[in-house]
């Protein structure tokens, strides 16, 4: 049975509700490597399908996110600051995903189910214009035009798709320079797209990592998707030298804007960039990466090298060189940033439009399934069936790619997780969907996602309907 709530006025409520296990909100981040609440500037860089474990900050083996010693690239960013290393997305799509960030709630919540929706709910941005901020967002996601509901509370808000990405780090630069020198409040989004699919970087970058030959396209992608015999282990490492190579490419477009961000500050007599603003670089999803049944996207997908993403922050108040091992959701990050309210920890729920479900905790992960679907999600490419088990347990300390089902071996583990995704599920306040608004179908293909959708949401399990 759905639940449906068109109200918002109990956001703050709502916002209290948005993690497996309701209970008592921390109100304040003791032992957490950030001080207290924060009044000054705001820059966010999101990059779209940024899986974690391809950074060297996360563990990854390449430079794909600089050095360290690298000025203002994300491992030097980093370096600077706090590093959240359990940090989980509730979808592996963009909207739902980046809707959880602005609102605070679960796309179930906020309207934007899916990337042809329209997020519903009020944004934290709109919140701290009425408190007098300037809000300046560029992204380059053409799922997150003006009409997808984020842009509420932006004084400006535009997208710069294909070849003008390329513009986001020159052009915010240039429109933040007169607020900067005039100390207006700021706020600056840029949500960068490099590493999303097909894998098709630039000729200077596309044999970084040993992604000569072909380029990646979708055809090619849902090709092994549909016949994963046939990729082989080669060419599945050089289609992810591909990605790797799209990473390295979008660390340059950081570095660029925050360099330029920094040169603002210091031309206002104001010191650095990180003496005025605290800086978050993040992810909206990860990437499958052919992990499991050819799979290279995302959309299908909910286990972690989807879920899991990047997310580190630097600035005022933020302890320098700290690695934080407890878990943070996406939706949480905002509320830790500028109101210094500790992510509850925990068990983290993700779902796939409430009908596929996952269950994470510091340890384990539950994959959920509870309508039995053999086809799983309607996503690109449709025709191929995506496997989800009812239920399966799976030990990321031993398994990093949960690849081996170990419920029947931790069947308490396993009901304990089904109990927090059912206590999860009954405490949303679920809405219907925002009503699309001028998506074009071919651009939901292009990115590899459906234009279709049907309201089939299945309540998960109690623990004792499960047996082994």
């Amino acid at each position: 049975m759905v639940r449906t709530s068109f109200l918002y006025s109990g956001i703050l409520l709502l916002l209290s509700l948005g993690a497996c296990g309701a209970g008592a909100t921390p109100s304040a981040t003791h032992g957490w490597p950030v001080d207290g609440p924060w009044n000054g500037d705001l820059v966010i860089v999101s990059v779209d399908t940024l899986r974690a474990d391809r950074l060297s900050v996360l563990g990854g083996l390449r430079d794909t996110d600089g050095s360290p010693e690298e000025l203002w690239s994300p491992a030097w960013l980093a370096s600077q600051g706090a590093v959240f290393e359990q940090t989980w997305a509730p979808a592996g799509k963009t909207l739902p995903a980046l809707g959880s960030f602005w609102t605070g709630l679960d796309p179930l919540e906020h309207g934007g189910l899916s990337n042809k929706h329209t997020v519903l709910a009020p944004s934290t941005m709109q919140t701290l214009a009425g408190e007098g901020a300037l809000g300046l967002a560029m992204v380059a996601n053409r799922s997150l035009g003006p009409a997808c509901g984020l842009a509420k509370g932006f004084a400006g808000y535009l997208l710069k798709w294909g070849s003008q990405e390329n513009e986001i780090a020159s052009e915010m630069t240039r429109r933040s320079r007169d607020a900067i020198s005039g100390k207006k409040r700021l706020v600056l989004w840029a949500h960068f797209m490099a590493p999303h699919q097909p894998y098709d970087p630039p000729a200077h970058e596309a044999a970084r990592y040993g992604g000569d030959g072909l380029p990646g396209s979708n055809d090619l992608l849902s090709a092994y998707h549909r016949n994963p015999s046939s990729l082989s282990n080669s060419e599945r490492e050089r289609l992810r030298a591909l990605y790797d190579a799209e990473i390295h490419l979008t660390t340059q477009r950081v570095k660029q804007l925050l360099s330029g961000l920094d040169a603002n500050y210091r031309a206002a007599g104001r010191g650095g960039l990180l003496d005025n603003a605290r800086v978050l670089f993040l992810s909206d999803h990860g990437e499958a990466l052919a992990d499991r049944q050819g799979y290279f996207m995302h959309a299908k997908s909910l286990f972690s090298g989807v879920i899991r993403i990047p997310f580190w922050m630097a600035g005022p108040g933020v302890a320098k060189g700290a690695r934080e091992m407890r878990s943070v959701r996406l939706a949480e990050i905002l509320p830790l940033t500028i109101q210094g309210k500790a992510p509850r920890g925990g068990v983290s729920c993700s779902s796939w439009q409430g009908k596929f479900f996952a269950a994470r905790d510091s340890r384990w992960t539950l994959i959920h399934n509870p309508s039995a679907d053999e086809h799983g999600p309607l996503e690109p490419p449709e025709d191929v069936a995506f496997h989800y088990p009812t239920v399966a347990l799976f030990d990321r300390d031993n398994d990093a790619l949960e690849q081996h089902d170990v419920s029947a071996q931790h069947p308490e583990v396993t009901r304990q997780l089904l109990s927090e995704i059912r206590r999860w599920w009954e405490a949303l306040a679920i809405a219907t969907p925002g009503v699309p608004e001028g998506m074009d179908p071919s651009v939901l293909a292009e990115l590899g996602y459906s234009d279709s959708f049907e309201e089939q949401m299945t309540e998960p399990w109690r623990a004792e309907q499960w047996t082994y």
